[in-house]
């Protein structure tokens, strides 16, 4: 995504993260955690260097200098999209940098959701995979074809996803 569309994604998703935690206790019943979309302002720059180093691909290296994190634990499941800092802790051993099994090739994990589940950027082909119900061993992450589900055929789709799940919450 482009600069400007990162900002404009930021400012959407953060107006209707605003409104989502607004209704939600008298929809749901009960107080909503902490749902934030939050710009890079600046911050970051050290990881930013890093992750150009580890070789991330340019549309994630975007998405970093405009977006902080992104964190909206009542949104179905829950959607995380997980600060630069972390991202490069994955790359350097902490998290899984490439799928065996069912799916093969290398990925960068820059999110989870609620339930244990990872989403990776597979480099190969830039799609966002859904990681859930694998093992991690010696950084692969080893799961049949259930363990690793295509959830946009890349990182825009993905970040549209959740702009569109936060439009039908607040419009709901």
């Amino acid at each position: 995504m482009e600069p400007e569309d990162l900002r404009v994604w930021i400012e959407r998703s953060s107006r209707l993260s605003a409104e989502f935690e607004r209704g939600f206790e008298a929809r749901f019943g009960y107080p909503p955690g902490e749902n934030r979309v939050l710009a890079a302002e600046g911050s970051g720059s050290d990881d930013l260097e890093e992750l150009t180093k580890l070789g991330v691909p340019t549309g994630l290296l975007d998405f970093y200098a405009c977006v902080r994190e992104v964190s909206l634990p009542d949104l179905g499941n829950g959607v995380f999209v997980h600060p630069a800092g972390h991202v490069v802790a994955g790359l350097l051993g902490a998290l899984p940098t490439r799928l065996a099994g069912a799916t093969e090739g290398r990925i960068i994990v820059f999110g989870s959701d609620g339930g244990g589940a990872m989403f990776a950027l597979r480099l190969a082909c830039g799609a966002v995979h859904r990681l859930r119900g694998g093992s991690f061993l010696d950084g692969a992450y080893e799961a049949d074809q259930q363990g690793t589900a295509v959830v946009a055929k890349d990182l825009r789709e993905f970040l549209d996803g959740i702009l569109r799940e936060l439009e039908g919450q607040v419009l709901a």
